[in-house]
């Protein structure tokens, strides 16, 4: 009976890879592109240049797989290699982040069942609003939401204060709301 590549781990694709097996390394960039593709352009924002950056991602996680601690860990691995790379472009491209004051900003609670419920219904719609953000901004927020992020750590690979990462997501995140909810919005400042 013929394995599926599901049913392979992680764990005997890398063993494939150190033992010069090419399947391993092909089912592996297969099992985790989409993934780090998407990583890359939620940051990048440009289709081509993600796509360049998605192949440099992989020949670097490939040239340095015997360096990789925890086999287990592998789709983790790639994706902050995928994010480095992703950052590395921008500032490349002279892109920079810098720092704002904090002010009042409207906090919403993110515990709100309601709010985390209308979210998860309307990704895309969120996906749309988010890619209107200037890039410091929307880095920030994708980092936090899709790359779960801690928002201490963006800081630190951004090089800004995390006071600033948090002033960036939270005044994102009033935007969010503005526009996921303009009644809402209207109503309350009304």
């Amino acid at each position: 009976m013929k394995t599926t590549t599901e049913n392979i781990s992680d764990k005997e694709l890398l063993e494939r890879c150190s033992f010069g097996d090419n399947s391993g390394y092909s089912l592996l960039y297969h099992r985790y592109s989409k993934a780090v593709f998407n990583s890359i352009y939620r940051i990048v924002n440009d289709r081509e240049d993600s796509e360049d950056i998605l192949q440099e991602v992989f020949l670097k996680a490939f040239s340095e797989i015997k360096s990789l601690k925890n086999v287990e860990s592998f789709g983790g691995w790639i994706k902050r290699i995928a994010i480095n790379q992703s950052l590395n472009y921008l500032r490349k491209n002279k892109i920079y982040f810098t720092e704002i004051e904090d002010d009042k900003i409207l906090d919403i609670e993110d515990d709100e069942l309601e709010a985390k419920l209308a979210m998860e219904s309307r990704v895309k719609e969120l996906q749309n609003i988010i890619a209107e953000f200037p890039l410091q901004t929307r880095t920030i927020v994708n980092l936090f939401l899709f790359e779960e992020m801690p928002q201490e750590e963006i800081a630190k690979i951004l090089n800004i204060p995390h006071g600033t990462v948090r002033s960036y997501y939270h005044r994102a995140k009033k935007k969010i709301f503005e526009k996921l909810n303009p009644k809402q919005h209207n109503e309350r400042f009304a």
